[in-house]
C-alpha cells in the first residue's frame, strides 16, 4: 500500500522538498468502458458542466402571449442563456468563481506529481501559502494568458516552467523524427499504383462528364426546337383567330351601317319638319276657325242691332201716336212741336248716319274676313303642294338609298364569299402544316427515345462502375483499418515494454505513443479525405444520373404537352368548324335582319304618309263624333278581347313551355307535342279570328299605332339579338383569353415540379451528407478509446459534427417545409385549373342554351312579322274606304259653306232694307224720350236730396253706436287678454314646480347612489388591497424561503415586478367605469345648477308680482272710471 503523505500542519518543512517518490505508479486516466456508448448518451445531457449545444428538438411554431410578445423568443432566450457558457449553479453565481476547461476536477497542492500537472500549470488555482514564514514561502508571479510559456523568453519563466519547456522540446523532436519514420514506410507502401489508378478513373470520369454534357447539349437543343415549334403553332392559332374576328367585325360594315344610320337620322328630322309644317298649317286652319267664330260674333251684333232697331221703331211708333193725339188735344203748341220735329230729325239723321257707319265697317269687317279666308286657302294648298314635292323627293331618295343598299349588300356577299374561299386555303394550308409538324414530332419522338434508352444503358454501365469502385474502396479503407490496428497495437506493446523499463524509457515510450496518435490521427484524416473525394465522385456520379432521370422526365413531359397541344389543336379546328356554322347561321340572320329592315323603312314611309293624310283629315273627324258612342262600346268589347287574347297568350306560353319539357323528355311524347301544337295553331285561329272580328271602321288609328310599337319592337329585337351576337364574340374572346391563362398556368404547375424535383435531390444530398458526418462521427468515436491527449481533439471534432449535424437537419426541415409548400401550391394550381374547366364547360353549355333560345326567338319573330304584313293589308284597305268616305264629306261640306254664305248675304240685304225703315220711327221717339227723361230727372233729383239727408242723419247714428260698440269690445278684449295670461302663467308655473321637483327628486337620487357607489368600491378597494398585501407578503416569503435553501442572497432591488394584462385591462375598466360616473354626475351637476337658478328667479318674480298685481288693480280702477264717464 502506498505511503501517505503528511498533512501541512505536521511536515511543513518536508512539503516542498520531496526527494524520493513516496507512491506507486498510476496512470492519471483511465479510459471507461463502452466508450462509444457513453459519448452517444451524453449528447442530450442538461448538466451544469455539460453545455446543451445539441438541440435534437425541433423548432416549433411561433406562440405569442396575450401581450403579443413570442413565447419562442422567450424560450430561445432561455436556451442561449444556457448555451452562454454560465453555470446556474448556486456556487457558480458567488463572486471569484472560475471554471476550467478540463473535465477533471481542480488541482489540489497534493497532486504536483501526477501527469496532467503540466497541462493545468496555467489554469489552477493558487495554492494558498501552508506556512506564514518568508524563507519557505515562494514568490508569487503573476498569472500568463495562454501562449505565453511557449512564447520562448527564459527571463521571465521560473525553473520549473524552464524545466518543463525543455520537456517538451525534447517531446517534439521525438515525434517528429518518429512521424518521418512512418511517412517514410507508409510512402514506399503506397507506391505509384494507386496514383495511376486514380489517374484513369479521373481520366474516365472527365470522359464521361463530357459526353454526357454532350448529350444534354444535343437534348436541349431539340427541347428549344420543340418549343419554337410549339410557339409557333400558337402565333398560327393566334392569327387565325384574329383573323375570324376581324371578319366578325369588318369595319366597312360598320362604316356603311353607320351611314345608313345617319341617313335614318337625316330621314326622321325631315319628317320632324314636315310634321312642324302640318302643325302650322293646323295653326293656320285654327286662325280659320277663329275669322269663322268673328264672322258668327259679328252676325250676333248684327242681329243685336236689328234688335234694337226693331225696339226703336216700336218706341217711334208709340212717338207717333202721342204725337198724332198731342196734335187733336193741343193747336196751340204747334211751333213747339215743329221745333221738336227738327231736333228729333237731326237726331235721326245722326242715328243713320252712325248706322251708315256702322253698316260700312260690318262690310269692311267681312270683306276683310273673306279676304283673309281666301289667304288662308291658298296657303293651305301651298303646304299641300309643298308636301307633295316633298314626299315626292324623299321618295327618289329613298329608292336612291335602297340602290346603294342594295350594291352594298351584293358586294359585302362577294367579300364574304372571297374570304370564305381563303379561309378555306388557309384550313388546307394549317392541315398540311400540322401533318408535317406531326410526322416531325413523331421522328423526334422516335429518336429521343432511342438516345434516351442509349443513355439508360450508359447510365447502367457507369452505375455498376461506381458500385464495384465503391466496393474497392470500402475494401482498402478495411485494410488500412487493419493496419492501423495492428500498429496501434505494436506501439501499445512498445509502450508496456517502455514502462517495465527505467524513468526515462517511460516519457520516451510516451512520446512515441503520443507520435503514434498523432499519425493514427494524420491516417484517418487522410483516409476520410480520399473518402470524401470517393464520396464525391459518386455524388457526382448520382447528380448526372439525377439529371439524366430529370432530363429524361422533362422530355416525357414535353412529349405529354405535344400531345396536349395537339388534343387543343383538333378542339381548336372544331371550335373553328363550330364558329364558322355559327356564321353562316348569323349571315343567314343578317340577311333576315337586313329584310326586315327594309321592310321597317317601307312601313315607316307608309306611316309618315298615313300622318299625313290625317293630319290633313283631322277637320273631318270632328264631324264623325257621333260615333263616338259606337266606337266607345267597340273599345269596350276590344278590351275583352284583349283580356281573352292575354289569356291565349298565356296559355300558349304554358303550351310552349310544356312542349319544349316535352322536346327535352323521350322520343315517345312525339304524339303528345303533336297533340299540343295543334291545339296551340287552333288558338291562334281562334285568336286572329277574333282580332280580324273586333277591327272596325274606328280603330284605324289605334291599329296603326300598334302597328308602329310592334315595328319598333320588332326593331329592339333585332338590335338585342345583335347585341347578344356581339357579346358571344366578346365571351368567345374571353375563353380564348382563358385557354391561354390555363396553358400559362400549366407552364407554371410544370416550373413548380422541376423545383419540386430539384428540392427533393437537394434533401436526399443532405441526407447523404448526414449519413456521412453520422459515419466519420461513428469512426472517430470508435478510436476513442485510446490515451488522454487525444480526448480534447476528439471532444472538438465531435462538438463541430454535432453543428454541422444540427445545421444540416435545419437545412433539412427548411427543405422539407418548402417542398410542403411547393406541393401545396401545386395542389391549389390544379385545383384551380380544375374549378376553371369547370366553369369553361358550364360556360359553353349555357351559352349552346341561349344560342337555342335565340333561334326560337328568331322563329316567333318571323311569324309576326307575317301576322303584321297581313293586318298591314286590311289596315290599307280601310284606310282607302275612310279616305273615299272624306272625299264625299269634304264635298258635302263645301257645298253646305255655299249655301250658308247665299242665305247669309240675303239676310244681310234684308236687313239693311229694315234698317232705312226703323230710322224714321225713330226719329219720332228721340224727341219723346227726351221729355220724359228730363221730367224722370227732376223727380230723382228731389228724391236724391231727400235720401242724402236721411243718409246724414243715420250717418251720425252710426258713429255714435261704433265707439260703443268699440269701447265695449276693447275692455272684453283686455279682460280675456288678462284671464288667458293670468291662466297661461299659472300653468307654466305649475309645470315648472312639477319640472323642478322632479330635477330635484332626480338629483338627490343620483347623489345618494353616487355616495352609495363611493362607499362600495372604497370597501371593495380596502379589501381588495387587503388580500393583494397579503398575496404578496406570501409570494415574497416563500420566494425568500426558496432563495434561502439554495443558499444565495438575491438582490432585492433587481427583481421588480413586470406589468401583466389583467392589470392593464382592469385600469382600463376603471378609469372607463370612472369616466362614465363622471359624465352621469356632470349631468346631475347641470340639473342643480339649474333648479338654483329657478329658484332664485321664482322668488324675484314673487317680489315683482307684488308690485304688479298692486299697479293693475289701479289700472282696472281708472279704466272703469274712464267707462262710466264715456256713458
Amino acid at each position: 500500500m502506498a505511503h501517505l503523505l503528511n498533512t501541512p500542519r505536521t511536515e511543513v518543512g518536508d512539503i516542498t522538498r520531496i526527494n524520493e517518490p513516496d507512491f506507486s505508479i498510476e496512470e492519471t486516466f483511465h479510459a471507461p468502458t463502452d466508450r462509444d456508448n457513453l459519448f452517444k448518451q451524453m449528447g442530450g445531457t442538461r448538466t451544469p458542466r455539460a453545455q446543451l449545444t445539441a438541440r435534437r428538438n425541433l423548432s416549433g411554431k411561433n406562440e405569442f402571449t396575450p401581450m403579443l410578445k413570442s413565447a419562442t423568443a422567450n424560450r430561445t432566450r432561455q436556451v442561449n442563456g444556457l448555451l452562454d457558457g454560465r453555470i446556474t449553479t448556486p456556487i457558480a453565481m458567488k463572486p471569484g468563481f472560475q471554471v476550467s476547461n478540463t473535465p477533471l476536477p481542480e488541482a489540489s497542492m497534493y497532486d504536483v506529481q501526477s501527469s496532467s500537472y503540466a497541462d493545468s500549470v496555467d489554469e489552477r488555482t493558487e495554492v494558498p501559502d501552508p506556512n506564514s514564514s518568508t524563507m519557505s514561502t515562494p514568490m508569487a508571479l503573476p498569472r500568463r494568458a495562454e501562449g505565453e510559456m511557449d512564447s520562448g523568453n527564459g527571463n521571465v519563466l521560473t525553473l520549473r516552467e524552464q524545466e518543463d519547456r525543455l520537456a517538451q522540446i525534447d517531446k517534439e523532436n521525438f515525434g517528429l523524427k518518429l512521424k518521418i519514420h512512418f511517412l517514410e514506410e507508409n510512402l514506399k507502401k503506397m507506391g505509384p499504383e494507386f496514383n495511376r489508378e486514380a489517374m484513369e478513373e479521373n481520366i474516365n470520369l472527365k470522359s464521361e462528364k463530357v459526353a454526357m454534357s454532350r448529350d444534354i447539349k444535343n437534348y436541349s437543343r431539340d427541347l428549344k426546337a420543340a418549343e419554337q415549334e410549339l410557339d409557333h403553332y400558337k402565333q398560327q392559332l393566334r392569327e387565325y383567330a384574329e383573323k375570324v374576328k376581324r371578319r366578325h367585325a369588318d369595319e366597312g360594315m360598320r362604316e356603311e351601317m353607320d351611314e345608313l344610320r345617319r341617313l335614318a337620322d337625316e330621314r326622321a328630322a325631315e319628317i320632324e319638319r314636315l310634321e312642324e309644317k302640318l302643325d302650322e298649317a293646323k295653326n293656320t286652319e285654327e286662325e280659320l276657325d277663329k275669322a269663322n267664330a268673328d264672322l258668327e260674333t259679328a252676325q250676333a251684333e248684327i242681329q243685336r242691332r236689328d234688335q234694337m232697331l226693331d225696339e226703336n221703331e216700336e218706341q217711334i211708333k208709340d212717338l207717333e201716336e202721342e204725337l198724332e193725339r198731342a196734335r187733336e188735344s193741343q193747336s196751340s203748341g204747334d211751333n213747339e212741336k215743329d221745333r221738336q220735329l227738327k231736333e228729333q230729325a237731326q237726331r235721326i239723321a245722326k242715328l243713320e248716319d252712325e248706322l251708315r257707319s256702322v253698316k260700312e265697317s260690318q262690310e269692311d269687317v267681312t270683306s276683310e274676313k273673306d279676304r283673309q279666308l281666301v289667304k288662308q286657302n291658298e296657303k293651305i294648298e301651298d303646304l299641300e303642294e309643298q308636301l307633295r314635292s316633298i314626299e315626292r323627293e324623299k321618295d327618289a331618295e329613298i329608292n336612291t338609298l335602297q340602290s346603294k343598299l342594295d350594291s352594298a349588300a351584293d358586294g359585302r356577299q362577294q367579300e364574304i364569299h372571297e374570304l370564305e374561299q381563303h379561309i378555306a386555303e388557309l384550313e388546307s394550308e394549317l392541315d398540311e402544316a400540322d401533318e408535317q409538324k406531326q410526322r416531325e414530332l413523331d421522328e423526334a419522338n422516335e429518336q429521343n427515345q432511342r438516345q434516351i434508352a442509349v443513355l439508360e444503358e450508359r447510365l447502367r454501365s457507369v452505375e455498376r462502375e461506381k458500385d464495384t469502385e465503391l466496393r474497392e474502396l470500402q475494401r482498402r479503407l478495411q485494410t488500412v483499418q487493419n493496419q492501423t490496428q495492428t500498429e496501434m497495437e505494436a506501439l501499445r506493446e512498445r509502450l508496456e515494454l517502455a514502462e517495465s523499463q527505467g524513468d526515462n524509457q517511460v516519457q520516451l515510450a510516451q512520446q512515441s505513443a503520443n507520435d503514434a496518435r498523432q499519425k493514427v490521427v494524420e491516417i484517418v484524416r487522410e483516409k476520410g479525405i480520399e473518402i470524401e473525394l470517393l464520396q464525391s465522385r459518386v455524388d457526382a456520379a448520382e447528380s448526372r444520373a439525377d439529371e439524366l432521370e430529370d432530363f429524361r422526365k422533362k422530355h416525357q413531359e414535353a412529349m405529354q404537352q405535344i400531345i396536349r397541344l395537339q388534343q387543343d389543336a383538333s378542339a381548336y379546328e372544331q371550335q373553328l368548324q363550330q364558329l364558322r356554322r355559327d356564321l353562316t347561321q348569323k349571315d343567314c340572320d343578317l340577311g333576315g335582319l337586313e329584310r326586315l329592315r327594309r321592310e321597317r323603312d317601307d312601313a315607316t314611309q307608309e306611316l309618315t304618309g298615313l300622318r299625313a293624310n290625317l293630319s290633313s283629315k283631322d277637320a273631318q273627324v270632328l264631324a264623325l263624333n257621333n260615333a263616338k258612342q259606337e266606337c266607345d262600346s267597340l273599345s269596350r268589347e276590344l278590351v275583352k278581347v284583349r283580356r281573352e287574347r292575354d289569356n291565349l297568350s298565356s296559355k300558349m306560353s304554358s303550351k310552349d313551355e310544356q312542349v319544349e319539357v316535352l322536346r327535352r323528355g323521350n322520343n315517345d311524347r312525339d304524339t303528345l307535342v303533336a297533340t299540343l301544337r295543334k291545339e296551340r295553331n287552333d288558338m291562334e285561329n281562334e285568336l286572329h279570328n277574333l282580332r280580324s272580328a273586333v277591327l272596325g271602321k274606328d280603330t284605324q288609328i289605334e291599329a296603326l299605332q300598334k302597328v308602329t310599337r310592334e315595328r319598333d319592337a320588332l326593331s329592339r329585337d333585332l338590335s338585342n339579338v345583335q347585341s347578344t351576337l356581339q357579346a358571344r364574340d366578346r365571351e368567345m374572346a374571353t375563353l380564348q383569353r382563358k385557354i391561354e391563362a390555363q396553358e400559362a398556368m400549366l407552364q407554371d404547375l410544370g416550373q413548380l415540379k422541376s423545383d419540386l424535383g430539384d428540392r427533393t435531390r437537394e434533401l436526399e444530398t443532405a441526407r447523404r451528407t448526414i449519413f456521412d458526418r453520422e459515419a466519420e462521427l461513428d469512426a472517430l468515436r470508435s478510436h476513442a478509446d485510446e490515451p488522454d491527449t487525444q480526448i480534447d481533439v476528439m471532444q472538438d471534432i465531435v462538438r463541430k459534427r454535432d453543428n454541422e449535424l444540427e445545421d444540416l437537419r435545419e437545412q433539412m426541415d427548411s427543405q422539407r417545409s418548402q417542398i410542403e409548400g411547393l406541393q401545396r401550391l401545386a395542389e391549389e394550381r390544379l385545383g384551380a385549373l380544375e374549378e376553371l374547366r369547370d366553369i369553361t364547360n358550364r360556360e359553353k353549355e349555357d351559352y349552346e342554351e341561349e344560342i337555342a333560345v335565340l333561334q326560337d326567338d328568331a322563329d316567333e319573330v318571323a311569324e309576326e312579322k307575317a301576322a303584321l304584313e297581313e293586318k298591314i293589308g286590311v289596315l290599307e284597305s280601310m284606310l282607302r274606304e275612310k279616305e273615299s268616305q272624306n272625299n264625299n264629306l269634304q264635298s258635302e261640306s263645301r257645298a253646305v259653306q255655299r249655301e250658308q254664305k247665299l242665305e247669309l248675304e240675303d239676310k244681310i240685304r234684308d236687313l239693311e232694307s229694315r234698317i232705312r225703315e226703323k230710322d224714321s220711327q225713330h226719329r219720332k221717339l228721340l224727341s219723346e224720350a227726351k221729355s220724359i227723361a228730363r221730367d224722370q230727372q227732376s223727380s230723382l233729383e228731389r228724391q236724391l236730396k231727400d235720401l242724402q239727408s236721411q243718409l246724414r242723419e243715420k250717418e251720425s247714428q252710426l258713429r255714435l253706436l261704433q265707439a260703443s260698440s268699440r269701447a265695449i269690445q276693447q275692455k272684453a278684449n283686455q279682460d280675456a287678454v288678462d284671464l288667458d295670461e293670468q291662466a297661461e302663467a299659472l300653468t307654466k308655473r305649475h309645470i315648472k314646480e312639477i319640472n323642478g321637483l322632479a330635477k330635484q327628486i332626480q338629483f338627490l337620487r343620483a347623489r345618494c347612489s353616487r355616495a352609495e357607489a363611493f362607499r362600495e368600491a372604497l370597501g371593495y378597494q380596502k379589501r381588495f388591497f387587503l388580500m393583494q398585501i397579503s398575496t404578496y407578503n406570501e409570494c415574497n416569503q416563500q420566494d425568500l424561503n426558496l432563495i434561502s435553501q439554495m443558499g444565495i442572497t438575491p438582490d432585492i432591488t433587481i427583481h421588480e415586478r413586470r406589468p401583466t394584462l389583467k392589470s392593464a385591462a382592469l385600469a382600463v375598466v376603471a378609469a372607463l367605469r370612472m369616466q362614465k360616473f363622471a359624465d352621469d354626475w356632470a349631468q346631475n351637476r347641470k340639473i342643480h345648477e339649474q333648479l338654483k337658478a329657478k329658484l332664485e328667479g321664482m322668488k324675484r318674480n314673487n317680489r315683482r308680482g307684488v308690485g304688479m298685481s298692486i299697479a293693475h288693480s289701479a289700472k282696472k280702477s281708472t279704466g272703469s272710471s274712464h267707462l262710466r264717464i264715456a256713458r
